[in-house]
């Protein structure tokens, strides 16, 4: 269905922790904004400029992170034990280890994704290396920090709607982004 919308992908420079979302966006979508328009920050790009990725040489798997990766699919982020170690050090041990429970059991009931649901937003955000765009494909990015208060201050501060979005892994039903954050004026 063609809603009259359009996506219009905005150039900057290679973004980095020493980069302000506001002045991003002031500098390179305020020229172009137009009344109503609404603009989709992506999760990565977001918690790149929030310092939230880290070297896999800084995270050190512990014997769950090991145990736990080989429950995933191979290509899945937290399918490697530093990523699955990252997660661990964000949401805690425990946590993991009751979301990994769960979804066994769920599993032997065919249910999938339980894991994501009980492990919390992180699990989800979560990019392993080669899940991003050089050099961060040699990283691990987390997911953002606050991202609905992300989207109100840059909304409040540049007067252009915004919403904070998750495109990796389009929403498997309805194969749309998955919204993590969104100002007034986004629906």
């Amino acid at each position: 269905m063609d809603n009259g919308a359009s996506a219009l992908p905005i150039p900057t420079h290679l973004l980095c922790h020493a980069d302000d979302p506001v002045s991003v966006v002031r500098h390179y979508v305020a020229p172009i904004a137009r009344p109503g328009d609404i603009l989709a920050i992506a999760e990565s790009p977001l918690a790149i400029m929030q310092g939230r990725y880290r070297h896999p040489k800084g995270v050190t798997p512990g014997w769950l992170a090991r145990l736990l990766c080989r429950l995933f699919n191979p290509q899945a982020s937290l399918a490697s034990a530093c990523g699955m170690q990252a997660l661990i050090d964000i949401v805690g041990r425990l946590r993991v280890m009751a979301a990994a429970v769960g979804a066994v059991v769920a599993r032997l009931f065919g249910q999938r994704g339980i894991f994501y649901r009980l492990a919390g937003s992180q699990a989800r955000l979560i990019d392993d290396i080669t899940g991003t765009m050089p050099p961060y494909d040699q990283f691990i990015v987390l997911g953002p920090e606050k991202p609905q208060k992300v989207a109100e201050n840059v909304a409040r501060r540049t007067g252009i709607a915004v919403a904070v979005v998750d495109v990796n892994d389009l929403s498997k039903r309805t194969g749309e982004a998955v919204v993590l954050g969104a100002s007034a004026g986004v629906d």
